[in-house]
C-alpha cells in the first residue's frame, strides 16, 4: 500500500535522534490580537480566500520520525488528541501513518533529497519546488492532495485515481508513487449539479508532512512541537507565518527580544484556524465561504 512504501522511504534516509525536552507546560496565555482577523488568516494559510483550501477528509494517522520509540510515541499521542479536539478524525493507533512529522537536522536539504527519491509525494511544479527549498528554515512543511467531486467520490477519465493506487500497491517504486500525486487530468466529474452554496468539487489532502530541524528543538517542550506539527499537518501553512503572529505557537522558533517567550501551545487563534475548516461537515465550498468559515471561527474565539 502507498503509507507502507510511504513508510519504508522515510526509514531509509532518517537516523533516530534523542529528544531533549524541559517541562511540559501548558499553562494558558493571554493573547492580544491587534492586526485584523483576515489579515492574520491570510497570512497564515496558503490561498485562504483566494482558492478552495484543502482538508483531510479521510481519518488522520500521526506518525513521528527522527526519535526514539517512547518519544515519538509520546509527542505523535499528543497530537492525535490536538487533531480529535479540534475537529478532525483519526484512525486507531497501530495505523500507516498519512500525517508525519519528521525531526532532522538542515529540514531543506532533508525535503530535497526526499524529493529526488520519492517525487511522488511532491505535487510541486519545478518552480515552485525551488522557491520553497530556496532558503533553510526551521520548519517546512507540504501536502499531496486530490480533487474530488462534491461528495469525495474520485473523478473519472483516462487514468482514475483508484487505478493509480493499485498500481501503486502493486507496483511499489518512486515510479508508482509519482502517480499519486499527479494532478488529474482529462477528469470528468459525473455527479456535477449548479448550486450557490456548494462547489462540485472538493480538495482533500491525502498525505501531510511537517519536518522541524532537531538542532533546534533544545528547550523546547514534548507540547510546543506537538502543538506546531499540529498546525503544519492539518493546514496549508505559508512557510513565514510565524514570522506574522507571534502569539501563534508558528512562532516558536522566530526570534524575539530579550525576556520575551515562545508561547508555550495553541493559542485561541490557531485553534480557531483549524475548527474553522475542520468543524464544518462538508467541504466543498468556495474558497470565499471557507475563509469567512475560518475568519468567524477566529473572531468567535476571541470573544468568548
Amino acid at each position: 500500500m502507498s503509507r507502507v512504501r510511504f513508510a519504508s522511504a522515510l526509514a531509509a534516509l532518517l537516523v533516530s535522534t534523542p529528544l531533549i525536552a524541559q517541562s511540559e507546560d501548558e499553562s494558558i496565555l493571554v493573547e492580544g490580537q491587534r492586526m485584523s482577523i483576515n489579515r492574520l488568516v491570510s497570512d497564515t494559510i496558503n490561498d485562504a480566500g483566494v482558492e478552495a483550501l484543502a482538508r483531510f477528509e479521510l481519518k488522520i494517522c500521526p506518525g513521528v520520525v527522527g526519535l526514539s520509540l517512547q518519544q515519538a510515541g509520546k509527542l505523535a499521542d499528543m497530537i492525535r488528541a490536538n487533531i480529535v479536539a479540534l475537529g478532525g478524525k483519526v484512525e486507531n493507533p497501530g495505523c500507516t501513518p498519512n500525517a508525519t512529522l519528521i525531526l532532522t537536522e538542515e529540514p531543506v536539504e532533508f525535503v530535497k533529497q526526499f524529493a529526488k527519491r520519492e517525487p511522488g509525494f511532491f505535487s510541486m511544479t519545478p518552480r515552485e519546488f525551488e522557491q520553497f527549498t530556496s532558503r533553510p528554515r526551521a520548519v517546512a512543511s507540504w501536502h499531496v492532495s486530490e480533487t474530488r467531486g462534491r461528495d469525495g467520490e474520485e473523478l473519472g477519465g483516462s487514468d482514475k485515481v483508484s487505478d493509480r493506487k493499485k498500481r501503486l500497491s502493486q507496483q511499489g517504486g518512486a515510479s508508482a508513487l509519482a502517480s499519486l500525486s499527479v494532478g488529474v487530468n482529462s477528469t470528468v466529474n459525473r455527479n456535477a449539479a449548479a448550486s450557490r452554496l456548494y462547489t462540485n468539487t472538493r480538495q482533500e489532502m491525502m498525505f501531510g508532512f511537517a519536518v522541524i530541524d532537531s538542532s533546534k528543538v533544545q528547550g523546547k517542550t514534548i507540547r510546543q512541537l506537538a502543538d506546531l506539527a499540529t498546525l503544519h499537518l492539518l493546514l496549508d501553512i505559508k512557510q513565514d507565518a510565524g514570522a506574522n503572529n507571534r502569539t501563534s505557537i508558528l512562532s516558536l522558533f522566530e526570534d524575539r527580544p530579550e525576556g520575551s517567550a515562545a508561547p508555550m501551545q495553541l493559542s485561541s487563534f490557531d485553534r480557531a484556524m483549524v475548527q474553522g475548516l475542520y468543524s464544518p461537515e462538508e467541504n466543498n465550498r468556495s474558497a470565499g465561504q471557507q475563509f469567512t468559515q475560518i475568519a468567524t471561527a477566529v473572531k468567535k474565539a476571541g470573544n468568548k
